[in-house]
């Protein structure tokens, strides 16, 4: 049998992964997931406590909804995950598990990139389908409204011939991947406060790279107007933008896939 990767080892190792994910994290993510059914009621209590009646629920209070839900679902899924690795002992029963190194590492690819942002699109977006049809104090439907929001603010990055490098669907998912991915990473690597130290370690992180970039540019950018046209200008945008996610998905990955193979207790 191949000791890097399997196909039929992979697929039994990924139908126990994921059976485990629902069991660690399945509740907590659904819960996440259904935060526009918890803001709208809360609002809706507060408004009966204190005006004696139903308010109406805008569109800001949705777009609150989702951002903080995907938030939530980035930081939290990770660590009740994936945080017991760096225990003794959970961490030695997962080392165990007959999978390889790689294959446990594409099955949490697969998982946190592939799985669970479509259970969480597909429980969010039924919970805003739903209580737009069942309330009238709800508003239509808030996500397309979001995303024709986005999609216009993305819109005026553009030249005459150039448009900006991500859309608003794929702009979403990949932010999803690599906050996630980032958080994962933390999971595995930090034994205690695991979110604090992946917090701070970004911090650390861009502030680093903030100098590095402020020192490679200070006195060498000799740019005059009439270098600048706005195709050029879009180019370099969008070359700066793909560079940046290609460079941030092989550091992560890489990064997970070496802590996955040097992981010891």
């Amino acid at each position: 049998m191949n000791k890097i990767f399997d196909f039929k080892r992979f697929g039994k190792y990924f139908c126990f992964d994921l059976v485990s994910a629902w069991q660690r994290s399945g509740v907590t993510l659904l819960a996440i997931a259904c935060l526009p059914v918890w803001i709208f009621a809360i609002h809706q209590l507060f408004g009966l406590i204190f005006g004696g009646q139903f308010g109406s629920f805008g569109i800001g209070g949705i777009a609150a909804a989702y951002i903080s839900s995907f938030f939530f679902a980035v930081i939290a899924f990770p660590v009740q995950n994936y945080g017991h690795l760096t225990d003794k002992k959970a961490g030695s029963d997962w080392l165990m598990l007959p999978a390889s190194r790689l294959e446990k590492f594409a099955s949490v690819l697969l998982i946190t990139c592939v799985v669970v942002p479509l259970v969480w699109f597909a429980v969010i977006v039924a919970c805003d389908g739903l209580l737009s049809l069942l309330f009238n104090t709800y508003p239509a439907m808030g996500l397309p409204k979001m995303m024709d929001g986005l999609g216009s603010v993305l819109a005026e990055f553009h030249s005459e011939n150039v448009s900006f490098a991500v859309g608003g669907p794929w702009a979403i998912y990949l932010s999803w991947c690599a906050d996630i991915l980032v958080f994962t990473l933390g999971a595995m690597y930090f034994r205690k406060h695991k979110v604090v130290y992946t917090f701070l370690s970004l911090f650390a992180l861009g502030l680093l790279m903030t100098m590095a970039l402020g020192i490679l540019f200070n006195g060498n950018m000799h740019i005059s107007p009439e270098d600048i046209n706005e195709d050029s200008l879009m180019h370099t945008l969008n070359a700066v933008v793909y560079t940046l996610y290609v460079v941030e998905f092989v550091v992560l990955d890489l990064a997970i896939f070496f802590r996955i193979k040097t992981l010891k207790h």
